[in-house]
């Protein structure tokens, strides 16, 4: 299947994934048994469809079950799975499923409409008192963020990236390569899609690379999952996201070391930035901040958002981009 990241967004009927969840609501909100030929007729998929999905849903998720018909096998929810249905939740279990309704990085994206869906769905259990005390709880916390990206034209792709993923199959994409101006074409290994500040990453391999590579999913111009699975990676995706001080990870790792004024000390103490960070305080009454790093590109950005509190003294070579960085800043905001 092609996505194309300015297409429409997502139809309740189209994706992969969105087909596969409108079996698993079929199933659950009927309680019984359904046949291929029955679900391809609900669904107005094909029946090769039909059975490819539940194939994938019985065998790589075990939430379907077969169990025998008159004629043929039909399908219905796990019954282990049924109990699902009887938890119950406590009011801070609400709290928190609001709060993550409010996250700012879901909006626009698929995620935040299944989220909303959790919502009603509630509701629609609860009577008008409990309702109301839900009312409550939503105005809790405050949805507040800039800079996010709005992925509503790219919903399709992120559906096809997380079935990509979770069934472990290849991907061919077009991506547009934003810092060069050009687009280029990859086949890859999907491997995670991490959120970081406001925007959405996909962790890959590239086809014939043993290393993680980094894309951002709204520069996915088009995406194509192949029907081609591949072996459990023995990339560690947790591994390679401690290494990073943001997003992006290479192999020129280098100790880095960095001053902070007084004066905002308190803002870099309060906040951790990399798991593996030191913070030191001086008896002038700085904090002397190390790491270990490859991100150049992004701690050099990010101690000049200090201005003159913050002084960056290793690497010698980072420390140099810094200067030469303040120069042109100095230069190009010069009164005549």
């Amino acid at each position: 299947m092609t996505r194309t990241g300015n297409g429409p967004p997502r139809r309740p009927e189209s994706g992969q994934l969105a087909r596969q969840w409108a079996i698993l609501r079929l199933l659950s909100d009927s309680g019984r048994a359904f046949s291929i030929a029955e679900l391809s007729e609900q669904l107005g998929a094909s029946k090769s469809s039909i059975q490819r999905d539940i194939k994938t849903l019985q065998q790589e998720f075990a939430l379907v079950e077969e169990k025998a018909g008159k004629q043929k096998g039909v399908y219905r929810i796990d019954a282990s799975l049924q109990s699902i249905e009887s938890i119950r939740f406590g009011m801070l279990e609400l709290l928190a499923v609001h709060a993550a309704a409010s996250a700012a990085p879901l909006e626009g994206t698929p995620f935040a409409d299944d989220l909303q869906q959790v919502l009603v769905k509630m509701r629609g259990y609860l009577g008008e008192h409990q309702n109301h005390g839900i009312g409550a709880l939503s105005r809790v916390f405050l949805p507040h963020w800039r800079g996010a990206i709005d992925y509503r034209s790219q919903q399709g792709t992120i559906d096809d990236l997380t079935d990509a993923i979770a069934r472990r199959r290849k991907c061919r994409a077009t991506y547009y390569a934003a810092w060069r101006g050009k687009t280029r074409d990859h086949l890859f290994r999907p491997l995670r899609l991490v959120w970081h500040r406001g925007s959405l990453y996909l962790l890959c391999a590239l086809d014939g690379l043993s290393e993680i590579t980094t894309l951002a999913v709204q520069r996915i111009q088009s995406l194509e999952v192949l029907d081609e699975p591949f072996p459990p990676p023995r990339l560690n995706v947790e591994d390679h996201v401690r290494r990073a001080f943001g997003i992006f990870v290479s192999d020129a790792e280098e100790d880095v070391e960095i001053v902070f004024d007084e004066a905002i000390a308190w803002r870099v103490e309060e906040r951790t930035y990399h798991p593996d960070e030191h913070k030191e305080r001086q008896g002038d009454g700085s904090l002397l901040y190390r790491v270990r790093s490859s991100a150049q590109w992004e701690i050099v950005p990010w101690v000049l958002s200090f201005g003159v509190y913050a002084e960056l003294r290793k690497p010698d070579s980072w420390r140099q981009a810094i200067a030469e960085t303040a120069r042109a800043l100095a230069e190009r905001h010069a009164g005549d």
